[in-house]
């Protein structure tokens, strides 16, 4: 089986799945490869690289959520390289690329915020200071229409480990790494129990789809509602 599954697309969306391989991430893989299927977008799916705190391509373990990682050899021909690429072949035609990177979080963060309703923490760069990786009105659309559509969603805290603004964090690639604000990106953690089944994850996947393509009619969103954090 290959390590990396890259999905060809027609829009300028990428999905990736960092950590599609482990355990902890079950069915994320799945979710983005759906995604990818319905939208008819592009992604990049790690199916064989392990994660690890150490590189060892002959022992296929690699973190690759983490940007120093994705920039040693072979894990940066086979995951970092092909996110460029599109990027790139997507600038030529669009104005921008939006980028999802799907991750999983155990059902033990639901008793930690005291709701057991929660399904997906969204991250796009809340810090101190901030490095925001998508514009505010992006952040809002897509978590009021996950909490229209049935999934209780929360922002990431600022510096939290769930707000994608980390340095080594792979969300932060075009803001810490290669500055490029024509690329907006957030990263999406689900809940176990919204992917314990290939059925339930499946269903996750199509209301994210959902959101993803209706975000494509909009150039900008306001809201009144107040969203959590966590």
């Amino acid at each position: 089986m290959e390590r990396v599954s890259l999905i060809q697309g027609s829009v300028p969306v990428i999905i990736v799945a960092p950590h599609g391989f482990d355990q902890n991430d079950f069915n994320t893989a799945l979710i983005a490869e759906q995604i990818a299927n319905r939208t008819k977008c592009f992604a990049i799916i790690n199916r064989g690289f392990e994660r690890s705190n150490q590189v060892d391509c002959f022992l296929d373990k690699a973190d690759c959520n983490d940007i120093n990682h994705i920039h040693e050899d072979v894990v940066k021909e086979e995951f970092l390289d092909p996110i460029i690429r599109y990027k790139t072949r997507l600038l030529k035609y669009y104005d921008e690329v939006f980028i999802y990177h799907i991750h999983g979080m155990s059902d033990r963060h639901k008793t930690i915020v005291g709701d057991p309703s929660l399904g997906i923490v969204l991250g796009y760069g809340a810090g101190k200071p901030d490095s925001f990786t998508c514009q505010n009105w992006h952040k809002d659309f897509t978590l009021s229409y996950l909490n229209d559509n049935g999934i209780t969603s929360y922002q990431g805290s600022k510096g939290g480990p769930m707000s994608g603004w980390a340095r080594s964090n792979l969300n932060q690639l075009f803001r810490k790494k290669y500055l490029d604000e024509r690329v907006n990106s957030m990263q999406l953690e689900i809940t176990y129990s919204l992917r314990n089944t290939d059925d339930v994850a499946k269903k996750t996947a199509d209301v994210i789809s959902s959101a993803v393509l209706k975000m494509g009619f909009y150039t900008s969103f306001t809201t009144n509602l107040t969203f959590k954090s966590y």
